[in-house]
């Protein structure tokens, strides 16, 4: 019988999505392999299908390695694709427009490191991402007026920004991002520059865009 339902499921899936999509179950099987590449459509569906029956269970991906379905609801999925990598997909909408599919990639060694990317319901890449979203940098995280031989040398530590973004809430309609230096700096270093860090900035989706909280 679950089979016969993932079947059916994976069906619906493969049809056109156009205008307002249904779930982001649909779009999670229909996705062609560019973010999911270790996981059939059937994995995926299995996923959706023992998740939706309550079971917390791990689909052996293509490399042997374990994927698990961690959160999931009507727009929102969040899935542990292996040991090192997390995905986040959140449908957003704005009017009468197509339905527009966030993607957060984190790569969770050896400090979390997170890549966004906007899709289409037919799973087209937005070639510019700042349309919706403009990703922050370490600047972003400075308060007040930092010393400016302090801001060089924190420039000068994080040639990589390395911050990470998750979207939170009851709704998950909140943006998160936080910076990786804690863990990426000495203890020593770190508190050089602690006073001057926020430690996270918010951001909500408001349409299909995501703006800071003020």
């Amino acid at each position: 019988m679950r089979r016969l339902a993932s079947i059916f499921f994976l069906s619906l899936a493969l049809l056109p999505l156009t205008g307002q999509s249904r779930t982001i179950a649909d779009l999670f099987a229909s996705e062609p392999g560019n973010i999911f590449a270790l996981l059939t459509r059937t994995n995926r569906l299995d996923m959706v299908d023992y998740y939706n029956s309550g079971q917390s269970v791990s689909i052996q991906n293509n490399l042997a390695g374990d994927s698990k379905l961690l959160e999931l609801d009507s727009a929102y999925l969040k899935l542990q694709a292996s040991a090192g990598r997390v995905v986040e997909m959140r449908m957003m909408t704005a009017g009468r427009k197509d339905t527009v599919i966030a993607v957060i990639e984190t790569v969770m060694t050896p400090v979390p490191d997170s890549h966004i990317s906007f899709w289409n319901p037919q799973w087209q890449l937005f070639l510019r991402p700042s349309t919706f979203f403009k990703m922050p940098g370490i600047d972003n995280f400075i308060k007040g007026k930092m010393p400016r031989e302090l801001r060089a040398d924190l420039q000068d530590a994080m040639v990589f920004p390395l911050i990470q973004l998750t979207f939170t809430g009851e709704r998950h309609d909140v943006l998160e991002a936080t910076h990786g230096l804690e863990r990426f700096l000495s203890r020593e270093d770190f508190k050089r520059f602690a006073a001057y860090l926020k430690p996270s900035i918010s951001y909500r989706i408001n349409g299909d865009k995501i703006k800071p909280v003020k």
